[in-house]
């Protein structure tokens, strides 16, 4: 029997036949799920089925065999699709199936020095050791002759049998397929529609492969969104969500933004289409994905969660599935986090750089071509982004909608000047509350605060926190800064004299611990009061009765004094220490001072229409000099104005790896206080558990700290209920 995986103890053994029929099968249930705006092509049915039966004919070599059986430690570093696609080049079969069939796992070769990382090795035009490739291969020929009419004849393909299969000598592509010397022979050789041809149907290629070799032999239902109903009377804003094509909304936070996307969404969904809906923090993420779960019940295997860290929060959805078995549900949140990469979920919740990903030509960036013509994306609070990650949002938002997808951009403090962006992105319907109709005065009129700005830190207003605590309501705390945050709940709690009165949430607690604080979080026992930074800034459904923040721009102190108040029976008191804690300054400081100075001149309750005066009035004419020079080089960067011309089949970009997970300088470190329990966890496989206890912190002021050459880095400084300390006394 020839093995497509070993069975030498590093996995389950399966026969190659059997591979290549799950592969055929994943791939032809990922055709029958394509968008119904691709249409239904017959040509791409068959190449797609072709290349999956094609990918893996070259591990029949008798070396290959003899690793996957143990006999030997290696294959020489000889790649399996090489053959492949020679045997492939005997067969009547495009151009683009042998392209996708030899470049499944790897990119187009590298020319340039040391090139060779995660590309197929070349020289002089052939493959590196083809001469003895080949006489590996004619050992096991007959075997694999054999093997490929009996996978044609499951397929149903005598076409592809038909052709009399010869003993491979080259393969049949013209030279600039595989060209890397300059971006440009491609292109000039190619033509755009093969170039990007050969790239969707390499992307379906590797999905199929990848779905099949997770065991999954089946693709979760499409969410019908045309479900959703609203427990509530819409407004007359939400209302006007209903309507084909893209959105502009701009709503109050707490007003029902989370309904409106839906409404709109059901309105724009097409069959087999994929929804993306985007926010930029890991707390809002999981909040919203237990949302939309509760929203679809029946349907919550077919919702995905994607960012750096889904697999702790999927993990408590497993637990449920496995309540007895702890490793299983370990395995089963990494398993799903995994196929949140792949074209499994049609709706995944994700960060908007997982859609960078694909736009700046990451690692299978081809998905794309499957899944984002008519999809529906939204991009809640766009306001938070910096000048380069805005301007890449917005650029991807525009190649999004002439692939055909629809667009909602959704926040609840969208300055004139990014208002004026996102309109150069596609025509949009614009949303926002009318005063002249009820519903929606309600939200325009409501007057949910009154703010005070204060002389003093918020060190130095503890006492009128503990004022509103003890007159029976609740406290939202926000500082700027971690280190600020600390020092303020130890101050509360040596009055309060309970942990639990005084919950602090910020981002150096490990994944264990930020877990429990958003379980505490989500349920309707809300902490006396919550210390936090601006973790809790976005889509976190709370709602405390008066809030103490320190300075910040007016977009940022909206959001939190959206966690204040929420549902606006009567005005609550929120206080704004003008001075900061930190000698460290994290916002700009123009837009802070022209927040405090706009602020210092309402009196009274303050509406949402006023905040959104303000908002405009601090950010005047948005972006200048090197701000704005850098929103308009990301936003018209070439892979988006250039799409077919800049497309490269079969390469993707590995730094785009670092700018998505640019963490400026931040690390995930072992406090030593966590070390034994960490080993632990590792000695009994619980991985997971042994990342839960990782904090991620920047490294920058740490390094007296570190022990580099311990994997991970341990730092040895004190974690407990606080979360990990700074060194030293400097804020």
């Amino acid at each position: 029997m020839l093995l497509a995986k070993s069975s030498d103890g590093s996995g389950r053994a399966e026969s190659r036949f059997d591979h290549s029929r799950n592969v055929l099968t994943m791939a032809r249930l990922l055709y029958r799920r394509l968008p119904s705006v691709l249409g239904s092509e017959n040509a791409l049915l068959f190449e797609l089925e072709a290349a999956a039966l094609l990918h893996d004919i070259g591990k029949a070599a008798a070396g290959f065999q003899q690793w996957m059986r143990g006999e030997r430690t290696n294959w020489n570093g000889w790649r399996h699709e090489l053959l492949s696609a020679g045997f492939a080049s005997n067969l009547s079969v495009p151009d683009v199936v042998i392209f996708a069939v030899m470049t499944h796992h790897r990119q187009i070769p590298g020319c340039e020095p040391g090139a060779s990382n995660g590309r197929l090795h070349w020289i002089s035009g052939c493959p590196e050791d083809w001469p003895r490739m080949l006489e590996d291969w004619v050992l096991n020929e007959p075997s694999a002759v054999t093997l490929w009419k009996e996978l044609c004849d499951f397929a149903e393909r005598p076409d592809l049998k038909a052709g009399s299969v010869s003993e491979i000598k080259a393969i049949a592509l013209k030279p600039a397929w595989l060209d890397r010397t300059s971006r440009a022979r491609q292109a000039k050789l190619i033509s755009p529609e093969r170039r990007v041809r050969a790239s969707l149907l390499r992307g379906l290629l590797m999905s199929a492969d990848h779905l099949a070799s997770a065991g999954k032999g089946t693709l979760p239902p499409p969410v019908r969104l045309s479900g959703f109903m609203p427990k509530f009377t819409l407004r007359n804003f939400q209302l006007r969500c209903r309507v084909r094509g893209n959105v502009l909304l701009n709503a109050p936070t707490g007003s029902g933004k989370t309904e409106a996307m839906l409404l709109w969404a059901a309105e724009n969904q097409i069959e087999n289409g994929r929804l993306f809906y985007t926010l930029p923090y890991t707390a809002a993420l999981n909040a919203m994905h237990w949302r939309l779960r509760r929203e679809f019940p029946k349907d919550t295997e077919s919702i995905g969660l994607l960012h750096g860290k889904a697999a702790h929060h999927l993990c408590e959805a497993a637990q449920r599935d496995y309540p007895s078995d702890p490793a299983k549900a370990t395995e089963e949140a990494l398993a799903r986090q995994r196929l949140a990469h792949e074209a499994f979920y049609p709706l995944r919740v994700c960060t908007p750089h997982q859609l960078l990903r694909f736009t700046l030509r990451g690692r299978g960036w081809e998905q794309m071509l499957s899944e984002i013509p008519g999809s529906c994306i939204v991009f809640d609070e766009v306001h938070s982004y910096d000048p380069s990650l805005a301007g890449l949002t917005l650029g991807t938002a525009r190649l999004f909608s002439a692939m055909g997808a629809k667009l909602m951009f959704a926040s609840a403090t969208l300055p004139h000047f990014m208002r004026e962006n996102i309109r150069r992105v596609a025509p949009m319907h614009e949303v926002s509350p009318e005063a002249n109709h009820d519903t929606d005065r309600e939200v325009l009129d409501r007057k949910r605060h009154v703010i005070a700005l204060v002389d003093d830190d918020l060190l130095g207003l503890t006492g009128q926190m503990l004022d509103v605590v003890q007159s029976g309501r609740t406290v939202l705390v926000v500082c700027n800064h971690v280190r600020t945050a600390q020092t303020v709940a130890r101050e509360l709690r040596k009055h309060l004299k309970s942990d639990r009165a005084v919950c602090l949430f910020h981002s150096r607690f490990n994944m264990k611990d930020r877990k429990s604080k958003e379980r505490a979080l989500s349920s309707e026992d809300l902490p006396r009061v919550l210390v936090a930074t601006q973790v809790v800034e976005v889509s976190l459904d709370i709602s405390f009765d008066a809030g103490f923040f320190e300075a910040a721009p007016i977009d940022a102190l909206v959001q939190r004094m959206g966690r204040v108040n929420r549902q606006g029976e009567v005005p609550a008191p929120i206080f704004i220490a003008r001075q900061q804690l930190s000698q460290h300054k994290i916002y700009d400081r123009p837009y802070v001072n022209g927040t405090l100075e706009l602020l210092s001149k309402r009196t009274g309750p303050l509406s949402e229409l006023d905040l959104t005066r303000i908002c405009d009035e601090v950010y005047g004419s948005g972006y200048e000099d090197d701000e704005k020079r850098v929103f308009e080089e990301r936003f018209n960067h070439r892979f988006f104005n250039q799409f077919e011309d800049s497309v490269v089949a079969g390469e993707h970009y590995p730094w785009i790896d670092q700018v998505i997970n640019d963490t400026s300088g931040r690390a995930d470190v072992l406090p030593m206080d966590l070390k034994s329990e960490y080993e632990q966890h590792v000695s009994a496989k619980r991985w997971l558990d042994a990342d839960a206890l990782l904090v991620n912190a920047y490294t920058s002021g740490l390094t007296p700290y570190l022990v580099k050459t311990a994997d991970p880095w341990i730092v040895n400084l004190t974690y407990d209920n606080e979360g990990l300390h700074s060194p030293g006394s400097d804020y």
